[in-house]
């Protein structure tokens, strides 16, 4: 039996104001939302530019379906400054109908630019799936802003910057926790006529990415069988349309190129957000391009972040993560080795071997908020356990580390270290504590194996304590 939808807009109320809701009959399908975001999404992803977006949220597309897409912007990013953030009016048609209009009229607070963001949703019988159609218009009311002396000719707008649900999953382990729900990779189809694909891994997003599509080409999420949802580009704007990977989650940037003469004229890009039939799918994983080589300072495989590890567990950055969506452990400086032959309770360890004096590192910085994983409390802190043996180590020697780091900002706190060890040692435990309340802003904490000076260290046998975990299970 065929689906016969009938959408309106409802409001359903809140202890202020109320949720502007999309629904299909009584089944709400997605949320319009204009609200002030906290930390820490607004640094992972408005990059504390936008405090208050204009977002298309918690997109469903099937009717007894769940979200596939967690967000969708309303608006333009010109130049990371120049953001059409300020909400002017939204207007609706189609009310009670199958065919649905919403247009979201925004400016900058600079008013160099004027937005109008036409969005229809219908549902196609074919492929058993609700369409969001994004019209982007934008007059820009100065165009010299982008036209300078010296400016390149080929100048960069962002679309949107859409994101997944359940995309990245959790870095760790915890009670609650959700997986990536059978996600494996980004496929897409580019102008040449190939099939890109990108493993759902943190450091594959280095891999170079389309930056155009074919008429109708699409990006899509894959592969859970009936919820690959996808991003399909429309005429011209596909031609000009790249885009890019965010590493700290799979939120996907939408970029579109124009020459300056464009720039004194009405643009419009179209893009549409659909399932993708579950044979289109099986399709482009068979005709895919082998994935690139990806390393990461020399590295094709990383040991993964546990909070408790004898580094023995590995991510080839060439591949899926899995449900869980693992941090690596990052090595940054001379000498750094994961090291397969030579561990404290097994063959293996993390080492650094530096001949001349300076500072190496092992560095693990997705344990927070940020990596979506348990919410913090006042009373959050961490204490740290590791082992370390060194060998003739001069210098400062080998020491653990804590501090509270802001993403997209430089770090603006101080590195807290354990105690060092120099010389030659067997096997000695290190610890370090920090403390909350967690600084504002802030959204992860740093743990750093560190060597200043020369000569060997191994670490092993990682132990990470969430302090105060008691009081959040009480609270939550």
């Amino acid at each position: 039996m065929s689906h016969q939808s009938r959408f309106d807009v409802t409001t359903h109320g809140g202890v202020t104001a109320g949720q502007e809701w999309i629904c299909d009959g009584d089944v709400p399908i997605a949320r319009l939302e204009h609200v002030v975001v906290e930390q820490p999404e607004q640094n992972l992803r408005y990059f504390d530019r936008n405090l208050k977006p204009v977002v298309l949220r918690d997109l469903k597309l099937t009717p007894q379906g769940r979200p596939l897409v967690a967000g969708v912007q309303m608006f333009w990013n010109l130049d990371g400054h120049i953001i059409t953030s300020e909400l002017l009016d939204v207007a609706v048609a189609g009310r009670g109908t199958d065919c649905l209009t919403l247009a979201v009229l925004t400016t900058d607070p600079g008013h160099v630019a004027l937005s109008r963001r036409v969005l229809t949703i219908t549902w196609d019988e074919i492929s058993a799936s609700y369409v969001y159609e994004f019209a982007c218009h934008l007059t820009l009311q100065a165009p010299q802003t982008f036209d300078r002396p010296g400016s390149p000719d080929a100048i960069h707008f962002e679309i949107s910057d859409p994101w997944y649900c359940d995309v990245p999953a959790p870095t760790v382990a915890f009670d609650g926790a959700w997986s990536a729900h059978g996600f494996t990779r980004l496929l897409a189809e580019p102008a040449d006529g190939s099939v890109w694909q990108m493993p759902l891994n943190h450091l594959a997003t280095g891999i170079p990415a389309p930056q155009s599509f074919r008429d109708g080409g699409m990006l899509v999420l894959a592969d859970s069988p009936d919820n690959n949802p996808a991003f399909e580009f429309v005429g011209p704007t596909a031609a000009r349309t790249g885009i890019g990977v965010c590493n700290w989650g799979y939120d996907v940037h939408f970029r579109a190129t124009y020459q300056r003469e464009e720039l004194y004229a009405p643009i419009c890009e179209t893009f549409r957000v659909r399932r993708c039939p579950d044979d289109r799918v099986a399709d482009l994983l068979q005709r895919a391009r082998p994935v690139p080589a990806v390393a990461y300072a020399g590295h094709h495989e990383l040991p993964r972040y546990e909070r408790q590890s004898s580094f023995a567990r590995g991510q080839r950055l060439d591949e899926p993560a899995g449900p869980l969506d693992p941090w690596p452990g990052l090595p940054a400086g001379e000498g750094a080795r994961w090291c397969k032959d030579s561990g404290r309770s097994d063959d293996y360890s993390l080492e650094i071997r530096r001949l001349q004096a300076g500072v190496t590192e092992w560095t693990m910085g997705r344990e927070g908020e940020g990596a979506w994983t348990q919410r913090w409390r006042a009373s959050t802190g961490f204490r740290v356990h590791v082992w370390v043996r060194t060998e003739a180590v001069t210098g400062r020697g080998a020491s653990l580390g804590l501090r509270w780091i802001i993403y997209n900002h430089p770090e603006r706190h101080p590195l807290i270290c354990s105690a060092a060890v120099q010389q030659t040692t067997g096997w000695t435990r290190l610890s370090a504590e920090i403390h909350g309340p967690v600084p504002a802003a802030v959204s992860a904490v740093e743990i750093v194996l560190r060597l200043d000076g020369a000569g060997a260290v191994w670490f092993d046998d990682l132990n990470v304590e969430i302090l105060g975990m008691e009081t959040q299970c009480l609270t939550s």
